[in-house]
């Protein structure tokens, strides 16, 4: 699953606030970081703190030296170049040069990015509660099973192409059907953890049933989808 897709799932939801994610680099949104920080302020009366004046100060930027070296960015360069890096052009700029922030979109789809490391450094440093809100998306599965279902479907579309006359467009329905009851474009990407793992669990059955001959023909495939679609939401 090589392609970049920006997720826009309710299990990234922060404060009313729907937080993107790619899923190909993981980086996070600190545009809707900075808007759910800015709703929760309001509502607690929290201190009005700005993500650009935290990205400012000398101790975020030595911690994001550490998880950037941490993690493999900060290959030939050391602590002292890389923070006479930051006085003379600023953090920003330099987590831009070296691939761990950037800005997206135009207009009002402009939006910056950056490693899920620093944003949750970011939030930990906007508030105590906010950032107990966040720690735990980093240990769910949401990426991780948006990969495999893709990677499941591909799989599936490979053994369904001993088929003739196979329609993969209405394969891909299906399956919508099968999991969200709708079929509308890009839905898998506002998909929840659980829905994408039953995904993936649907094109495994679909792949054995292949495999092992119960499907024998197109036709079939998609009468047994039916048959799926219908077990799930007509009982």
């Amino acid at each position: 699953m090589k392609t970049n897709v920006v997720m826009i799932s309710k299990d990234r939801d922060l404060f009313g606030v729907t937080i993107k994610q790619d899923t190909k680099t993981s980086f996070m949104s600190l545009t809707d970081l900075q808007e759910a920080y800015t709703r929760k302020r309001i509502q607690e009366g929290w201190n009005d703190k700005r993500i650009e004046n935290i990205l400012s100060n000398k101790e975020s930027a030595e911690r994001i030296y550490y998880i950037l070296e941490k993690q493999g960015y900060m290959i030939e360069t050391g602590f002292p170049v890389f923070m006479e890096m930051v006085k003379k052009e600023s953090l920003i700029k330099v987590m831009k040069k070296f691939g761990a922030y950037k800005t997206v979109g135009r207009g009002e789809n402009r939006r910056t990015m950056c490693n899920p490391y620093i944003w949750v450094l970011v939030a930990m440093e906007l508030n105590p509660m906010l950032y107990a809100e966040v720690v735990t998306w980093l240990t769910d599965k949401l990426i991780l099973n948006r990969i495999e279902a893709g990677d499941r479907y591909n799989a599936l579309s490979r053994a369904a192409s001993r088929f003739k006359d196979v329609d993969y467009v209405k394969i891909a329905k299906g399956l919508n059907y099968i999991v969200f009851n709708i079929h509308e474009s890009m839905i898998r990407n506002k998909a929840t953890e659980a829905e994408l793992k039953e995904l993936e669990q649907t094109q495994g059955n679909l792949i054995w049933a292949i495999d092992m001959g119960y499907i024998k023909s197109f036709d079939e495939l998609i009468d047994m989808m039916r048959k799926m679609y219908k077990k799930k939401w007509l009982k």
